[in-house]
């Protein structure tokens, strides 16, 4: 591998990371939004997550499901065309995981946009489509599994599960390399959520994630889509239900 080919790479994957689709769609289709922030919150008070990260995510609150479709998409592609390139052209150097790492890195902390952006799920799908598919359904239903059936964290299992485990699907099959691109992934994600993370601890320890409230929240939400059917079905259990047994 060429030392200067592998630099260049990583700044190309920042720089192109770094585009923000969301602030694109959105400047084109609700030019009078404030993208600053998203908020997830529930009871009377109006409890919980304040988020400033701009993404696909952003844009659906804003815009309607169809326009944060077509921003996810645009975000998915800006990883997998070039990683696709990549893989292909040179097989035996980690040009792709390189790019694939920086990609991520730009599209959360990006140049253009006083560092910031998302929290990198379309350009980390987007590479790994190419780099493994498999990787994708296999530690999104273990993230899940582990998050709702022993945690019973609906917000765990959408957010952190797969994430925490694609370095250790990586080392089962012994892909170093692809284990060098989970952990690096993994850091620019958690570092552009470190707010809230704190926010969801002090919430997770005073057990408010549990509560009926909560829960009806974030099932109106793509988060809770899947929550939502295996409460419903029996197969989640709260200290909560039980008066309704």
């Amino acid at each position: 591998m060429s030392i200067f080919w592998a630099i260049a790479v990583a700044v190309a994957g920042y720089l192109i990371g770094s585009i923000s689709f969301a602030r694109i769609v959105a400047g084109r289709v609700i030019p009078e939004a404030d993208l600053g922030s998203t908020s997830l919150t529930w009871g009377e008070d109006n409890r919980g997550f304040v988020s400033d990260n701009v993404s696909a995510t952003t844009v659906r609150d804003e815009a309607g499901t169809r326009w944060g479709c077509l921003t996810g998409i645009f975000d998915i592609l800006k990883a997998t065309i070039p990683v696709a390139i990549l893989h292909f052209a040179f097989p035996d150097d980690p040009y792709d995981v390189i790019y694939g790492i920086t990609v991520t890195a730009g599209h959360n902390l990006p140049i253009y946009y006083r560092f910031k952006g998302g929290r990198g799920t379309s350009t980390i799908l987007g590479s790994l489509l190419i780099l493994d598919p498999i990787s994708i359904p296999v530690t999104i239903l273990l993230g899940y599994a582990i998050g709702l059936f022993v945690f019973k964290d609906v917000l765990l299992a959408h957010h952190a599960g797969w994430i925490l485990i694609l370095p250790f699907y990586f080392a089962a099959w012994q892909r170093w390399d692809l284990v060098a691109f989970a952990v690096g992934i993994n850091f620019f994600r958690w570092v552009v959520s470190a707010d809230e993370v704190r926010g969801y601890w002090q919430l997770r320890k005073s057990g408010e994630l549990r509560t009926r409230e909560f829960h009806e929240a974030i099932e109106q939400s793509h988060i809770g889509y899947i929550h939502k059917y295996v409460r419903k079905w029996g197969w989640l259990r709260y200290d909560y239900m039980k008066d309704e047994a």
